[in-house]
């Protein structure tokens, strides 16, 4: 991963539109074909306090699943030790949590997969300060892109670069490679429509999801007992969920959210009972004592999405679209920081065939919206566990409903299956190891007998 191509095989100039994970991971991953990277942001990028418009859930609990981890310390080694060293709490996921899913709370076991816990913003810090220290890329701050160029001299259309507004009138920036990272709200399908390469479609699954996060002073009497507390709903007939998440300088993170209007505002009595009409009560009982230290945030959004660029009948070389720009889903899945990380392991992996012309732009963009299918499969399946949610339920999502529910009883008293899930959950296991046979059998029992005394 850190071995340049030949110098014959790179182009000059590359540009990533927007300095979010995916934008931040991709130029890094670019810095090693590319002479010179440009990384466009239309915020502040060196701001590392105030709160940021392109963002507005960076104030909710974010959890960097393990794969994501893994992809991101090999494009930045020591990154992990950084987040450690900055205050990040590191927890076993089937120990230091306790969790309380399909009715019961689950024993607690050491899973060996561990979760580093802290705020979105010293994510975003670190790795945008990786980036001030690579040579070859350059950062615009405060800077929009307005459009992109194409050049239409022959069939095989290639992008030319982008039109930049930096504040100081717009200029051109030419360009080889372009990549799209701007978030759920890219213009990237107006720019394509211009252009006659035709309608982007688009897949929405409604949800109306919201959430609302405070942050508190840690009480350190709970640290023996937890460092994670954890409650989910048992879907559909409950709608809300919440987590108290511990995060850098002794302090907690307290999100509470929910599905179809299940969420609270921004006012204190609202919120905290929004926790104590959670499914259990144990959040509420701990949040009510605690020391808040900010207002609480709040965030809404009507449902995942996903743009289907892979369908265009042409796409131009030179151009790909990743993270948010690509696919948005339901935040309380947690998948979105270890997406963006895949995505950019993906043009890791195949980009220099795409610069050697051994593989066309639009496959790499198929390659892309590939990564996300399983995870996307995944988060639509479980909202459409409410009626309310569109979409036909075939036999294999009424089945995996089904299994589902079970399977998150199961893992509530039985270690493998517990280690299962927590690894699947986490893209290092295979999602087949769900349905091994001890598991499956343990499944059964559970739809057969009542769990009552276990």
């Amino acid at each position: 991963m850190d071995t340049l191509p030949p110098a014959d095989q790179r182009a000059n100039h590359a540009i990533v539109i927007g300095a979010s994970v995916a934008g931040c991971l991709t130029a890094a991953v670019l810095a090693r074909r590319f002479q010179h990277v440009t990384l466009v942001e239309k915020g502040d990028f060196y701001d590392e306090s105030a709160p940021r418009r392109s963002l507005p859930q960076e104030h909710h609990v974010h959890l960097l699943l393990s794969r994501g981890k893994q992809v991101i310390e090999r494009i930045f080694p020591g990154f992990l030790a950084e987040l450690e060293t900055h205050g990040a709490e590191v927890a076993d996921l089937g120990h230091d949590v306790k969790w309380y899913q399909g009715g019961l709370w689950k024993n607690r076991y050491r899973s060996g997969i561990r979760a580093h816990y802290c705020s979105r913003r010293l994510i975003d810090n670190l790795l945008r300060r990786r980036i001030t220290r690579e040579a070859r890329i350059q950062v615009l701050s405060g800077a929009r892109v307005e459009s992109c160029e194409f050049d239409d001299s022959d069939s095989d259309r290639k992008i030319t670069g982008v039109l930049v507004d930096d504040g100081g009138g717009r200029r051109r920036l030419p360009a080889q490679f372009v990549v799209d990272a701007s978030g759920r709200g890219t213009r990237l399908p107006d720019w394509l429509e211009q252009a006659q390469f035709g309608t982007v479609e688009r897949t929405v699954v409604q949800t109306d999801l919201g959430y609302a996060s405070r942050i508190y002073r840690r009480m350190p009497e709970f640290a023996s007992n937890w460092r994670v507390l954890l409650v989910l709903p048992e879907a559909p007939a409950q709608r809300s969920m919440g987590v108290i998440s511990p995060i850098e300088d002794d302090r907690w993170l307290v999100t509470t959210g929910g599905w179809f209007g299940n969420f609270p505002g921004s006012d204190p009595d609202e919120f905290l009972e929004a926790l104590a009409n959670l499914p259990v009560p144990d959040i509420y009982d701990v949040v009510k004592r605690a020391q808040p230290l900010s207002d609480i945030s709040t965030f809404r959004m009507p449902g995942s999405q996903r743009r289907h660029y892979e369908r265009l009948p042409t796409w131009p070389r030179g151009l790909l679209a990743v993270g948010d720009a690509l696919t948005s889903m339901n935040p309380l899945y947690s998948q979105g920081m270890t997406l963006c990380a895949l995505e950019a392991e993906c043009i890791d992996i195949h980009v220099d065939a795409a610069l050697r012309g051994e593989l066309s732009y639009q496959s790499l963009q198929r390659q892309l919206s590939d990564v996300v299918e399983s995870a996307w499969q995944m988060a639509t399946t479980e909202d459409q566990r409410f009626p309310e949610t569109r979409g036909k339920r075939s036999v294999s999502i009424r089945f995996h409903h089904w299994y589902g529910a079970r399977l998150a009883r199961v893992s509530g008293y039985n270690r493998r299956a517990l280690e299962t899930q927590i690894g699947v959950a986490n893209l290092v296991v295979d999602p087949d190891r769900l349905f091994a046979p001890g598991i499956v059998a343990r499944v059964l029992r559970e739809s057969v007998f009542s769990t009552k005394g276990r």
